[in-house]
């Protein structure tokens, strides 16, 4: 290979790189975007402490609003989940802990897509089957999918895990990686003892935590991508 040759094979792969980059980031973006930003919006029906034979009616009476919030939610979890699972796997080194906290977190966070993707969507289902088969079907399904809520402790874990390998590696020295684990406590704790003021800190400092990381991995300049062509030229063999 020239030395032209291979010097555009690393800028090309440097390209590559950046490009991977920019797209996990904005995942991560517009993941808590599009989950939390409908639920604070109110863009989707307020069904939270209520039976599931009033959540179906309260859904019914805002058809539409629930549909589209629904959507729209079930797109921030593919794109949120999905980018920190890439995250995770980016995170390989030469520590051996970190790569298995991050690989480990990281397959987690992967688990909670399809749980949440139902969880969120049983809105849509419910609505078509009250119309078809009566509000009775689509209340029960609205009773199963309450299930897959569960679905939060692999959130709770998989960024546990994730956190520690941040803090480790010292990514965004090591402040990404320590508001990760206090967010993922305090989440953990509100599931055991459902304290209002924890919650809040825990769920939303989650996905504002996800949010930051999405902004700090879009407009971040590593110096490993400035290193990737400097050290294709050292290693280009001499002619």
């Amino acid at each position: 290979m020239s030395l032209w040759n291979h010097i555009t094979h690393i800028r090309e792969v440097n390209y590559e790189f950046k490009s991977c980059w920019y797209v996990v980031g904005i995942m991560l973006i517009m993941g808590p975007i599009l989950i939390m930003g409908v639920w604070i919006a109110g863009l989707v029906p307020d069904t939270a402490n209520v039976s599931p034979s009033e959540s179906m009616t309260t859904v019914l009476a805002e058809k539409t609003q629930a549909e589209i919030g629904s959507m729209l939610q079930i797109f921030g979890v593919i794109a949120m989940f999905t980018g920190l699972y890439f995250l995770a796997r980016s995170l390989k080194s030469d520590n051996a802990v970190s790569n298995q906290f991050a690989e480990i977190g990281g397959l987690l966070l992967l688990l909670v897509v399809p749980i949440w993707v139902v969880f969120m969507g049983s809105w849509t289902e419910a609505i078509q089957a009250a119309e078809d088969f009566g509000n009775d079907v689509g209340t029960t399904i609205l009773a199963s999918s309450t299930m897959f809520e569960a679905g939060g402790v692999l959130l709770i874990v998989g960024l546990f895990l994730l956190g520690i390998s941040l803090t480790i590696l010292k990514k965004y020295k090591g402040v990404i990686g320590a508001l990760f684990i206090i967010a993922s406590v305090c989440a953990f704790t509100d599931v055991i003892f459902d304290i209002e003021a924890v919650a809040i800190i825990g769920w939303m400092g989650m996905f504002l935590m996800t949010l930051i990381t999405g902004i700090l991995t879009t407009l971040q300049k590593e110096n490993q991508k400035e290193d990737i062509p400097n050290r294709g030229v050292e290693e280009i063999p001499e002619a």
